[in-house]
């Protein structure tokens, strides 16, 4: 199982295939329950994990105690690599969305002595470098003026990372599934489960998203960006 989710995470994929046999061997893979954690902000780093099924929510407490979801990472994907490069703590919790499974590798795989090393080290520095703009862009939200606003981001930001689409009136649209539900959004977008199925409520009624079987599904994503744009101004 070591090799095959590491074939599936974009900046591990053209790893020489004798690196993905030294990743495996030094790789578990667990399996949590819903909203199980899986680390918590500032434990020590331990590893690099990757989603092998299910989903993993990151978040991290801000210094009013507030707490802000900031990504949802889908299977294939990796999370908490930015600790282990520079071999710190951990910026952000990580809790199991459904029943997830996640392979998790050791630090050694950063300062192992195989071949293929220095691919790690590239394949790592990519995957801090998203880290790092998933970072920039939510914090980007944090500061737009309405709810509204920053639903629109949040729900736009989610949809594009996790990439799911679904058939609606006879054409393929890009979604949101029902990993992510509004008390998500919520604290994506810094409000109540109320207001924020009250806004989708309106939007449904301007044919911007349509709800159907617990999933969120794009039909005019320009309005959407509209409103982040609007609050910029």
């Amino acid at each position: 199982m070591g090799k095959s989710i590491l074939n599936w995470a974009d900046e591990f994929v053209d790893l020489p295939c004798q690196v993905k046999d030294a990743i495996a061997r030094r790789s578990i893979v667990r399996t949590y329950s819903n909203n199980s954690v899986i680390y918590l902000q500032e434990d020590d780093a331990k590893s690099i994990h990757f989603v092998v099924s299910g989903y993993v929510r990151l978040s991290y407490l801000m210094e009013d105690g507030t707490a802000i979801l900031y990504s949802i990472v889908p299977p294939g994907h990796s999370f908490g690599e930015l600790a282990v490069l520079d071999r710190g703590r951990y910026p952000d919790t990580a809790s199991a969305v459904g029943t997830t499974q996640v392979l998790s590798a050791k630090p050694e795989l950063i300062g192992g002595n195989y071949s293929g090393h220095d691919e790690v080290q590239v394949a790592l520095s990519k995957l801090v470098m998203k880290r790092y703009r998933t970072y920039i862009d939510a914090t980007k939200g944090l500061f737009l003026k309405t709810l509204q606003a920053r639903l629109a981001l949040s729900l736009l930001r989610l949809v594009d990372t996790l990439a799911e689409t679904t058939k609606y009136c006879g054409a393929q649209k890009m979604c949101l599934g029902p990993s992510v539900n509004q008390s998500d959004l919520g604290a994506m977008a810094r409000g109540t489960r109320g207001n924020i199925n009250r806004i989708l409520k309106s939007w449904q009624s301007n044919n911007w998203i349509a709800i159907e079987r617990r999933k969120i599904i794009i039909l005019d994503r320009q309005s959407l960006l509209d409103l982040t744009y609007e609050d910029q101004e």
